[in-house]
């Protein structure tokens, strides 16, 4: 892809949220996520590829994050995306307020539902220490690659790859 072009994409793919109407429909599913979670999310897109996303309302990059989430939705609807939130039960109204306001569009949201934060990042990831954002792409065998903060090219990269499979 020409630079110049991926640029271009990037920061439209950024600025989309600053201009995007918010939708409130999405943010008011959010489901419990705890230790079992992670099988069960896994289980659910067996032989399929998909992303599980780990984000906070208090993690700068992730709000930078949510409008690169809503493009690839779009551009790639056959890949689900899964959004978890790391904040806890009494955050959840700020979780579906910022889930309005930044809207990454038809995808899954799950948030920590277990004080025991440690207990719910060692379900999906025992080397995972809490950095934000943080992301699981699996493929359709799923052969996991784990990225941590926002890589808009390498995440589009990724997209396109599994259609291709």
């Amino acid at each position: 892809m020409n630079p110049l072009i991926a640029i271009r994409l990037i920061v439209a793919i950024l600025a989309f949220p600053l201009f995007a109407p918010s939708s409130g429909a999405a943010a008011e599913n959010l489901r419990s996520f705890n230790a079992d979670s992670f099988e069960q999310i896994r289980a659910a897109h067996a032989g399929k590829p998909f992303v599980l996303a780990f984000w906070s309302i208090y993690c700068a990059p992730c709000r930078e994050e949510m409008g690169l989430w809503r493009a690839l939705r779009e551009r790639y609807p056959g890949v689900p995306i899964v959004l978890v939130s790391t904040d806890l039960p009494p955050e959840w109204p700020k979780v579906q307020r910022f889930l309005a306001q930044y809207n990454p569009g038809p995808v899954e949201h799950w948030a920590f539902a277990d004080e025991y934060v440690e207990r719910l990042r060692f379900s999906v990831d025992p080397k995972w220490r809490g950095e934000l954002p943080r992301a699981y792409f699996f493929d359709a065998r799923h052969a996991v690659q784990v990225r941590t903060g926002v890589e808009p090219q390498w995440m589009n990269d990724w997209f396109a790859r599994q259609l291709r499979k």
